[in-house]
């Protein structure tokens, strides 16, 4: 039996070595930038290997933002998704790997064997002179059902693939909540900021707009000078119910993310105090880009569709049936594990396919599976090369954008400055020294906007670069504490 087995398989290994078995896996070279097109001046050289382990939201120093993300990476439903197919690929790889394990069925039986002593006889009546003995046997029957050795392997090496694909694609979840929590979180902080700008912005014209009202009972100003006061108060109004469910809005998308019901986040720190230099690392190669899961999940399944062909392929290999039977039989039940004989037997069969044309186009499906898939690599590679440089492309134009809006803001600031001196000598009146004011609070406002586009490239930046993916990672599934949990 032995040797007919390992006849078998050297058979087809020899085959495989005829590509027959199926082409082997060779990973494509899209090739790499040598270097970005994008230079970013905030961006401080560090020489970080592993952009995965790095927690780079902690450099923020908010503790809330820490907070949201831990508990997004322990609670969050998508990522519990994720792990739930990981667990599944694991069961199926194993189902898998538990062909190479024949299957043993118990076998218990009753029979009854006789002699007719020369005569004959119909339904009805048995010959006096026969003679008959009954047995009971039970017995263990381990067996092979079509076990197509070649098969066994690639489709093996398919599962695994498979199953490293889904560990990548829960990954990738892993990073997207990530930039969600942090973005989202950010998004709320400023909202919160921007409330307080327009109740001031509120304050500050209704202010103006009422000491108009009396100098225009005077005759100092004009009727359409006074709506042009009347439109900026209510303009500024018009923003605090939007400010105001735009952080609620915030709130209940945070809530969502790390799996709780809507209820009020209160942030950490200020607005104004988040920093954003020094917050990126280095101009790393392009190397840093195998790192990121969605190219490892791509190539993974690039891997899996070369050995579905392989799977495909050794359809045209035999399939073996191996049953062996070994137990005990014994004329009467009670003595069937002492009075008893022993009995085995062996059968093997090969199964070897004559002519099956559709196999064919078995295997012309699995490699136009992997021509797409191969397409679905270079262009996950290529997609992620224009992230990064699309990243850092962002994060320094958001910069420049945000120091014009800073002189902007602090010329706003000086001229209140004056205007204020002003109206203390009382060189001009308190609604021209208002006026400044407001023309601050405006310029506050569209500043917050730009430092608000400036935190999120970072956070699109540690993204493209996929950073932080791997802290305080895990496959393993929460408990449901029955039947349903996986061991």
């Amino acid at each position: 039996m032995r040797i007919k087995f390992w006849v078998v398989l050297l058979f087809g290994v020899g085959l495989s070595g005829c590509g027959v078995f199926g082409p082997s896996y060779a990973k494509p070279d899209p090739g790499a930038p040598d270097a970005w097109r994008s230079a970013d001046e905030l961006i401080r050289i560090n020489h970080i290997s592993n952009l995965p382990d790095m927690a780079w939201w902690v450099k923020f120093n908010d503790p809330k933002l820490n907070e949201l993300i831990t508990l997004a990476l322990k609670n969050n439903n998508q990522i519990q998704q994720a792990i739930g197919n990981i667990t599944a690929a694991q069961g199926l790889l194993q189902q898998i790997e538990m062909l190479w394990v024949p299957t043993v069925n118990v076998v218990p039986g009753y029979g009854q064997t006789g002699s007719l002593g020369g005569g004959s006889f119909n339904s009805s009546s048995i010959p006096s002179n026969a003679t008959s003995v009954n047995g009971y046997s039970v017995g263990l029957m381990p067996s092979y059902n079509g076990l197509n050795i070649l098969q066994q392997i690639r489709s093996q090496e398919q599962q695994q693939a498979n199953l490293k694909a889904s560990k990548a694609a829960k990954d990738f979840m892993r990073l997207t909540i990530i930039s969600q929590v942090a973005g989202g979180y950010f998004t709320l902080v400023e909202q919160n900021y921007i409330l307080e700008l327009y109740k001031q912005l509120v304050q500050d014209s209704e202010e103006r707009y009422n000491l108009a009202k009396g100098q225009l009972k005077s005759g100092y100003i004009s009727l359409l000078t006074l709506q042009t006061y009347e439109q900026t108060y209510e303009a500024a109004k018009a923003q605090i119910p939007i400010a105001e469910n735009n952080i609620i809005a915030s709130e209940n998308a945070l809530q969502v993310l790390i799996n709780k019901n809507p209820g009020i986040i209160k942030p950490g720190s200020a607005f104004t105090k988040l920093p954003m230099d020094g917050i990126v690392p280095g101009n790393l190669p392009s190397t840093v880009l195998t790192q990121r899961p969605d190219i490892i999940e791509a190539e993974e399944e690039l891997i899996a569709a070369n050995a579905n062909i392989g799977v495909a392929t050794s359809n045209f290999f035999p399939s073996i049936s191996l049953t062996n039977a070994l137990g005990t039989i014994s004329p009467q039940l009670g003595g069937l594990f002492s009075n008893s004989s022993d009995f085995w037997s062996t059968s093997v069969n090969a199964t070897m396919p004559a002519l099956n044309l559709s196999y064919f186009g078995t295997i012309r499906q699995a490699k136009g599976q992997y021509y797409t898939a191969y397409y679905n690599y270079i262009f996950t590679v290529r997609s992620a090369f224009a992230q990064v440089d699309n990243a850092l492309s962002g994060h320094q134009k958001t910069t420049d954008s945000y120091k014009e809006q800073r002189q902007v803001y602090d010329s706003t600031v000086l001229a209140f400055q004056m205007g204020d001196q002003r109206f203390k000598a009382g060189l001009d009146s308190l609604v021209t020294a208002l006026g400044y004011k407001i023309n601050m609070d405006n310029a506050a406002i569209t500043l917050a906007g730009y430092k608000m586009q400036q935190l999120q490239s970072i956070v699109n930046l540690y993204q493209a670069m996929a950073g932080g993916y791997n802290v305080s990672n895990t496959d393993k599934p929460n408990k449901f504490g029955n039947g349903h949990d996986a061991n």
